[in-house]
This record gives structure tokens, C-alpha cells and sequence, in this order.
């Protein structure tokens, strides 16, 4: 139960460090976002048309991805997510970021905040297919 609910509390961090995505969320129905970290971090975004998302986040070195689920809005420029909520009820914040990429794809760096609260560089491309 303890990891279930870190990872709820991981899954939640990342997802607020998201970067920003394209002003249409068109380009990412039925494809998937993959956001790479330095550290070897890659996290598997899959957007719905229903405003639902789906989701995995393989931390560096951990032997296993963490699922996440929950719900998106798109706020004039922004894209905000709101992850469901983890075992015991927690329910981690929404978080919402400048949108950028525009069409399968187009790749960007962006400079997000990380688990610690440092800044980190990722790489972010929207890739065809599931």
C-alpha cells in the first residue's frame, strides 16, 4: 500500500512539471505525448477527446511504470490536468501549463520544475499512434 501511494504522490509531481501542449489537442487524440527527462525518466501521455487521460511514468531506474489516469481542460492557452486521485483518497492538485507543439511530430524542450523543486529540462515530442 505505502508504494501505491507514492506513486500516487510521484504521479501527481510529474504531471504538475508537465510541459505545455499544442493550442488544439487535436494532434494528440489517438497519439501519444512522451516526455524524457535527463535522468532517464519517460513518461507515455494518451489524451481523449472525452477530456479523459491516460498514462505511464517509468522513473529512472524504478523496475516498474507507474499508471496514472484522470481528466483534462483546456483554460484559453493552457492545458490543466487533473490526476485522479490515489489510494486512501488522496487526490493530488490540478496543474496547468502554456501549451506548445502543434502537430505530430513536433518535439520542443521546455524547463519545468522537479520533484525537488529544481529546475529540470525535458524533452517532449508528440509521437503517431498508441
Amino acid at each position: 500500500m505505502r508504494v501505491l501511494i507514492s506513486g500516487s504522490v510521484f504521479a501527481a509531481a510529474m504531471l504538475a512539471s508537465l510541459p505545455a501542449l499544442a493550442g488544439s489537442m487535436e494532434p494528440r487524440f489517438g497519439n501519444t505525448m512522451i516526455a524524457s527527462r535527463p535522468d532517464g525518466t519517460v513518461m507515455k501521455l494518451y489524451y481523449n477527446a472525452d477530456k479523459s487521460f491516460t498514462g505511464n511514468i517509468q522513473p529512472a531506474g524504478a523496475p516498474m511504470a507507474i499508471s496514472i489516469n484522470g481528466t483534462w481542460r483546456q483554460d484559453g492557452d493552457k492545458l490543466c490536468v487533473q490526476p485522479a486521485a490515489g489510494p486512501g483518497g488522496a487526490m493530488p492538485p490540478e496543474s496547468c501549463a502554456e501549451l506548445k507543439g502543434d502537430h505530430v511530430g513536433d518535439t520542443w524542450e521546455t524547463t519545468v520544475k522537479g520533484l525537488d523543486g529544481e529546475p529540470v529540462v525535458q524533452t517532449v515530442t508528440i509521437v503517431k499512434g498508441r
